[in-house]
């Protein structure tokens, strides 16, 4: 065989090692802002449950407030991702 189909195959299997290895490490990996956003709902929402079980506050009210705008801040770039996307990204940040 030639050098240069020699030299050619390497190259083209450098390329898909490499190809294959950048896919493998990036699949499955969590996005922290994405995370961080869940996380946030789940504050909300676990604060909001309580509410039904007890007098509401005013310090309530504003801690209520307050997780509300955390979890706005946190999720603006998610506001319209479909709910199989969100579902996929959940499970990559347990």
């Amino acid at each position: 065989m030639p050098k240069f189909k020699i030299k050619k195959m390497k190259i083209y299997s450098f390329l898909f090692i490499s190809c294959s290895l950048f896919l493998l490490l990036s699949c499955g990996q969590s996005d922290p802002k994405m995370c961080s956003c869940l996380e946030a709902g789940e504050k909300l929402n676990n604060y909001s449950s309580k509410m039904f079980t007890k007098e509401i506050t005013e310090k309530d009210v504003k801690e209520m407030q307050k997780l509300k705008e955390d979890k706005e801040k946190k999720c603006v770039d998610y506001q319209t991702m479909s709910g199989e996307e969100m579902l996929k990204r959940k499970a990559d940040c347990e």
